[in-house]
């Protein structure tokens, strides 16, 4: 495996200046007194399937690319299980000296070929960056795109992974909403998705509250990935709510999360 095609960085920070993902945007920044680093990280590789063999080479062929920014320390904690989530999300590994691969599949090994002059007809590219930063609050954006061969056409992810730092956790819901906030919430959702006329798999109308969100300067953002409530047409479909909207079940730390965002976007 050569060395040109993959490399991680270390990005020492200590957030009293300011924090940004150069594999893909600027991340939005705030003060704070405790220490971070951030690792950076890229591949770009040619794997093979091995079970269709080499009468079929190019057709066996994955394209696998992929960059992203890792926590490497957050103060004191201890950020394995964070760490261990981002790289499950970004389908990332990390050998000993912190060399990044990708994931594979079962039957699917990683070559030396060239990505440049090697035909790939399957591929998937991952896209791993800071989307928010805050003295209390990181959110990842976890960007995919995977294409086989003969399929009619690729599928586009985005999952978003919302961290108190105060907390050393990830954050669900149920973290930042008030017991019994389902239903409230998912009528609001309903009203969202009816006024901007999205078309349901489901006739009735009736869908489950959404697995993903991430949380804003203005409220949180619930989205539902591509197919799952709706056409491939109609790609991931998104939600915005405000702090105004939630207010009435949002936790006192959740309304804290979101208007400690203000002035950050």
């Amino acid at each position: 495996m050569r060395k040109s095609l993959l490399s991680a960085g270390l990005l020492s920070l200590v957030l009293l200046a300011s924090c940004s993902d150069s594999s893909k945007k600027p991340a939005e920044e705030k003060s704070t007194s405790m220490p971070i680093e951030f690792m950076t990280y890229n591949y770009d590789l040619v794997g093979h399937a091995d079970s269709i063999g080499a009468t079929a080479d190019s057709l066996a062929n994955w394209h696998f690319k992929g960059n992203g920014v890792m926590p490497a320390k957050i103060g004191s904690h201890d950020i394995t299980l964070l760490r261990d989530s981002l790289m499950s999300l970004a389908a990332v590994t990390f050998s000993k000296d912190n060399k990044p691969s990708p994931s594979l599949e079962p039957g699917i090994s990683l070559t030396d070929k060239n990505p440049a002059t090697t035909p790939m007809p399957n591929g998937r590219v991952s896209s791993l960056s800071i989307d928010l930063i805050t003295s209390t609050l990181i959110v990842w954006e976890n960007y995919c795109f995977e294409m086989e061969a003969f399929m009619a056409h690729g599928i586009a992810t985005t999952d978003y992974v919302n961290y108190s730092i105060a907390d050393n956790k990830i954050l669900s819901l149920a973290d930042i909403m008030k017991p019994g906030y389902e239903a409230p919430l998912l009528s609001m959702i309903r009203e969202e998705l009816t006024n901007k006329e999205v078309r349901l798999i489901e006739e009735d109308g009736e869908f489950p509250l959404p697995e993903m969100f991430r949380i804003r300067a203005t409220g949180i953002e619930f989205v539902y990935p591509t197919m799952s409530i709706a056409a491939y047409s109609e790609g991931n479909i998104r939600v915005r709510l405000s702090v105004m909207d939630l207010q009435d079940i949002l936790t006192e730390k959740g309304m804290q999360l979101i208007l400690g965002t203000q002035g950050e976007q």
